[in-house]
């Protein structure tokens, strides 16, 4: 992918969503725009403390499960980029409760699909007339607009061997309604990719375990999703795939976690960079490996 000239990320306030804020700015060629959201900004420390070392930082309240704040978002990012439009957005923000078969609800499920299929979804089809704009530059082997969604191998179903985190693990499988960004792609002059950040805690192939049961089954849905865009979009143009970042030291992964958040997100970023045709549609980790579904 061409280095871009905006980045988007939500869920920018800690963990994964901060480090790509500050990784962005180290990167050879940093965004011009660079616009970080989260729920709360005013409860956002170290993101406004990052904010005061760049003025390419914005930092906005977007919450995903409010479609008014991502209409306003959208007004906002719109207003500064211009006619350039949005050239990569990440959809970070999610959540993961951990809950079993014996614990997990009916309100469990839905928050978590709310958050982590809805999001994403009516995110990107905020900004998709900003994509498109961008997408006017695109070629097959360097895309210029693309939409990264985080995922989890929990969701994998070739890796899938517990029954754990239901709602998450099948939450992430209703995005295909982000077909509408296909509308003026071409088989030789894609105008947009899909990036979707899984987990290995997705896979059924590799899933031994019954925790994490409403994050295992909404991760498990994305990568779903990411099939059948692929299948929708393959002949347009559009690249689609998957990414799991890794365990990480995070909130939701936890100290125990082997991988750091600056190592998860630097990997994350090289194998954006790296996004074509031939790669389109694979459960990557953060390192570049594949995984099962």
């Amino acid at each position: 992918m061409l280095p871009p000239r905006s980045v988007l990320i939500t869920g920018a306030s800690r963990g994964l969503g901060l480090e790509f804020v500050k990784q962005f700015l180290q990167v050879p060629t940093p965004p011009e725009f660079l616009f970080a959201t989260c729920r709360n900004p005013d409860n956002a420390k170290e993101l406004q403390e990052v904010a005061k070392s760049s003025s390419s930082i914005t930092i906005m309240k977007l919450d995903v499960s409010e479609m008014n704040t991502i209409e306003e978002a959208k007004k906002l990012v719109e207003s500064k980029v211009g006619a350039g439009g949005l050239n990569l957005l990440i959809n970070n923000a999610g959540i993961n409760k951990k809950v079993t078969l014996e614990t997990v609800t009916p309100d469990m499920m839905l928050d978590t699909f709310n958050i982590n299929v809805n999001g994403p979804l009516f995110t990107t089809k905020a900004f998709l007339p900003l994509l498109l704009q961008a997408a006017e530059s695109s070629t097959p082997i360097n895309p210029s607009s693309a939409v990264v969604n985080i995922s989890t191998i929990v969701a994998s179903i070739a890796l899938n061997e517990s029954t754990t985190y239901l709602e998450y693990r099948v939450s992430k499988a209703f995005l295909p309604l982000l077909l509408q960004a296909a509308r003026s792609s071409t088989p030789s002059n894609p105008s947009s990719a899909i990036v979707n950040m899984s987990s290995i805690m997705s896979s059924i192939a590799r899933t031994v375990t019954s925790d994490a049961v409403e994050y295992r089954v909404s991760k498990s849905a994305l990568n779903m999703l990411t099939k059948i865009l692929h299948n929708e979009l393959k002949d347009k143009g559009i690249h689609v795939g998957c990414l799991h970042p890794g365990w990480v030291q995070t909130d939701m992964g936890t100290a125990k976690a082997p991988v750091t958040v600056s190592q998860s997100v630097c990997g994350c970023i090289q194998v954006m960079s790296n996004m074509n045709a031939e790669n389109a549609c694979v459960l990557t980790d953060y390192t570049g490996n594949p995984l099962p579904w």
